[in-house]
């Protein structure tokens, strides 16, 4: 039986149109997907992955992991019907399945018994191919395992989104070519030091029998804190490439209890302030209800109290208010005791991947997206982002959205 043919495929038009910039795109961040594809046949124990385009006729391999194929015949490749189906697959042997019996996977030095692949897809909701792993031998992923794969494959929907971003900013190929290596460089790092903590307290949960109930919670406390990283990454990457008028098109404007917001953001960050031994307050001068998206006005609060956070000293204070900038604006204010930022440094921090001496010095975790994301944001909603700091004595940030 062969696969459902893309034709008959209700979205195929806009789906293909999707296919062709994802392939445009994927040259300049290239071994950007490479490690990501590497990081997945790691990270779930198989030996070869790929990271595929479904084309109307063929599947293009446009990463690969010890895999010599570089393109498939659309109704040879399971990946098409990861497309189809919208949905993970698992075929724990390709030999019982007679449209992969024989083929280029289970063929010659691939050699592949067992597959699974979770759909990959483009910030509009088109699934555009799928990220999959390949093992010798028959098999299945766990749950776990099946959910890690998904969100590498929302990490390179995150890249492939920002290689759209960076095509259309690079000003010639050597500028490209130095902004490609700083972003490998930092990607691959952010998404390396989550997965190596979620595969490796994954696989002691699995080899571990009798765990006692205090030791098997900090192992998922270790994996869901990992995964919202993985997750929190993803979000900064795709609000980083649709910056500009793309993410103010794609904006909500419901009211949002701006009050409220800032609230829970601050209640969500009391246990990691405690933890820390920083002291954090809130203070609600005046309630504002702004037009806008809650969602990302929230990961731009969150980015903003991490930041204080991360660079505070145990013993130090961390100051939240809420009032009014103008008659027409509400202000967020967030004041910290911490390091500072030096006066040299002041110009870039607003600037994409771009980390500061004590960030690396310290090696904080970060990719240097947290204050371009933030900014970006509230350009989207038609405020800004101001900030003030002095060396050891610390920063002031300053969100502004109009009422």
């Amino acid at each position: 039986m062969d696969v459902e043919l893309p034709a008959r495929w209700a979205d195929e038009p806009a789906r293909l149109a999707a296919v062709r910039l994802m392939r445009e795109f994927s040259a300049s961040v290239e071994p950007v997907l490479t490690n990501i594809v590497r990081i997945a046949a790691e990270a779930v124990r198989a030996p070869m992955a790929m990271l595929t385009l479904v084309e109307a006729e063929r599947v293009r391999v446009v990463s690969r992991h010890n895999v010599g194929i570089t393109q498939l015949p659309r109704n040879a490749a399971p990946c098409a019907r990861v497309v189809a189906g919208r949905a993970p697959l698992h075929i724990p042997d390709l030999l019982d399945d007679p449209r992969y019996a024989v083929g280029p996977l289970t063929g010659g030095e691939t050699g592949a018994r067992s597959y699974a692949g979770v759909p990959v897809l483009d910030p509009t909701g088109n699934v555009v191919g799928s990220l999959a792993v390949l093992d010798r031998t028959p098999g299945s992923l766990g749950a776990e395992r099946t959910q890690l794969l998904g969100l590498l494959a929302d990490q390179a929907t995150a890249i492939l989104t920002l290689g759209a971003t960076a095509d259309r900013e690079a000003a010639n190929a050597a500028a490209m070519g130095q902004f490609g290596a700083e972003f490998i460089s930092l990607i691959t790092h952010e998404v390396r030091t989550p997965v190596a903590v979620i595969t490796g307290n994954l696989e002691l949960l699995d080899e571990l029998g009798d765990i006692p109930d205090v030791s098997r919670e900090r192992m998922v406390s270790a994996i869901r804190r990992n995964a919202d990283r993985l997750v929190r990454l993803i979000d900064h990457l795709l609000v980083t490439a649709r910056a500009g008028d793309a993410l103010a098109a794609t904006v909500s404007r419901a009211p949002v209890d701006l009050s409220g917001l800032v609230t829970e953001a601050v209640r969500a960050n009391e246990p990691k302030a405690k933890q820390g031994g920083i002291a954090l307050d809130l203070q609600v001068e005046q309630p504002a209800t702004v037009p806008g998206d809650a969602t990302i006005l929230r990961t731009a609060i969150d980015n903003l109290l991490s930041n204080a956070l991360l660079f505070t000293q145990p013993g130090g204070r961390i100051s939240v208010r809420v009032s009014a900038d103008t008659p027409q604006a509400a202000l967020v204010t967030i004041t910290d005791t911490g390091v500072g930022i030096p006066a040299e440094e002041l110009s870039r921090v607003f600037e994409r991947f771009y980390r500061g001496a004590h960030a690396q010095r310290v090696e904080a975790p970060g990719a240097g997206l947290g204050l371009a994301v933030t900014e970006a944001i509230a350009a989207a909603h038609g405020g800004g982002v101001r900030l003030d700091s002095t060396p050891g004595a610390g920063t002031t940030v300053r969100l502004v959205l109009p009422l």
